[in-house]
């Protein structure tokens, strides 16, 4: 059983500068894809709670959206961490998890991630105590399903599967 909430609300991606795992810097809007099915994550590679389960559920979706050809839906992870959470912290944490070349893992540094946060309307809290969110949509669109809670794998991808697509 999925212990999660979900809405749908209006929000519209920042273009603050963040920074890739591969140390590539970009405005998040540019960074991100515009037309294709988002899945947006929150993470302290830090943590030692949620953040490996909300990690798993993420790995799910991408085994789910490999074996489906489904390689147009991008994951991306933001740091909720940006003192500790440099682009080599977040290289290390992709790789040991064996997240995919695909899945985005971006900061903002000390200056961009809590205005970033701001505008996504995400509560970080504290490391020992926070909730599983999931942003699902469609930049374009600026609709974005607000998953809270630990989903379930394939929740996530009939989210993707639903989205409409952006009108011309």
């Amino acid at each position: 059983m999925t212990d999660m909430t979900a809405g749908i609300e209006r929000l519209s991606l920042p273009n603050f500068p963040v920074t890739s795992s591969e140390g590539v810097t970009a405005g998040l809007r540019d960074m991100l894809p515009h037309d294709a099915p988002l899945i947006l994550s929150f993470t302290y590679t830090g943590c030692e709670s949620l953040c490996a389960v909300t990690n798993a559920i993420l790995l799910g979706v991408e085994d789910d959206l490999l074996r489906a050809n489904a390689d147009e839906v991008v994951i991306a992870t933001i740091s909720i961490d940006p003192a500790n959470d440099t682009p080599e912290q977040l290289r290390t944490a992709k790789a040991q998890i064996g997240a995919g070349e695909g899945w985005l893992w971006l900061t903002g540094g000390t200056s961009g991630t809590k205005p970033i946060l701001d505008t996504l309307r995400f509560p970080p809290g504290a490391i020992e105590d926070h909730d599983p969110i999931f942003l699902i949509g469609r930049p374009c669109s600026g609709r974005f399903t607000r998953v809270v809670g630990l989903a379930d794998p394939q929740d996530l991808v009939s989210f993707t599967r639903d989205l409409p697509e952006c009108e011309a």
